[in-house]
């Protein structure tokens, strides 16, 4: 029989994080909420950096599935745009803490970590290879720089919304995504 202590131990640590926070997540606390002995998390996890990477990296499978579901039934670009960023948005308002997790300082050096690289390859491939014009063996780097640039702006777009700054100033998120898009949309050569 297996032994699936490491992803018991994900998923208290995910479990802490929604109903605490980040500072909920300790390797003691999730050993407990796991039923192991106090020391069983360190034989998985280095310390606290290497549990929550492990964590990001399943948050950012769930945000990569959430999303490629969303649009992959879109035809047009700009449709599919339009919808990635409603859901990335979707997302984050309907997972804060594990959205924010991925964007943690704590994971200053998240490179370090195998599971969340892999995420994060798995990610650019998923995300990145479906949108018109990419490449099928296009350069990593490109590909890189072509997520980095979704996200960006879906990561601006949806700390604006969690943090309650379109509402405070009275702007629908939609409308921002509408202006997003006309921003983007090619200029029409001059006759």
């Amino acid at each position: 029989m297996k032994d699936d202590t490491r992803s018991r131990l994900v998923d208290s640590g995910l479990r802490l994080l929604r109903e605490g926070g980040l500072d909920a997540v300790t390797l003691r606390a999730v050993g407990t909420l796991t039923g192991v002995s106090r020391t069983a998390p360190y034989r998985h996890f280095a310390d606290k950096a290497e549990l929550l990477a492990t964590m990001s990296a399943r948050v950012l499978d769930d945000l990569t599935r959430h999303v490629r579901a969303s649009y992959s039934d879109q035809d047009s670009p700009e449709e599919r745009l339009r919808t990635f960023y409603e859901s990335y948005i979707r997302y984050a308002l309907a997972h804060p803490q594990e959205y924010r997790l991925l964007f943690s300082s704590a994971l200053k050096s998240a490179g370090k970590y195998p599971e969340l690289a892999a995420a994060t390859d798995r990610a650019i491939q998923e995300l990145v290879a479906d949108w018109p014009g990419a490449e099928p063996h296009a350069d990593a780097g490109a590909s890189r720089a072509r997520l980095l640039a979704l996200v960006s702006t879906a990561h601006g777009l949806a700390e604006y919304t969690l943090s309650g700054h379109y509402r405070h100033k009275g702007i629908d998120p939609q409308d921002v995504i509408d202006a997003l898009l006309d921003v983007m949309r090619p200029v029409p050569a001059a006759r």
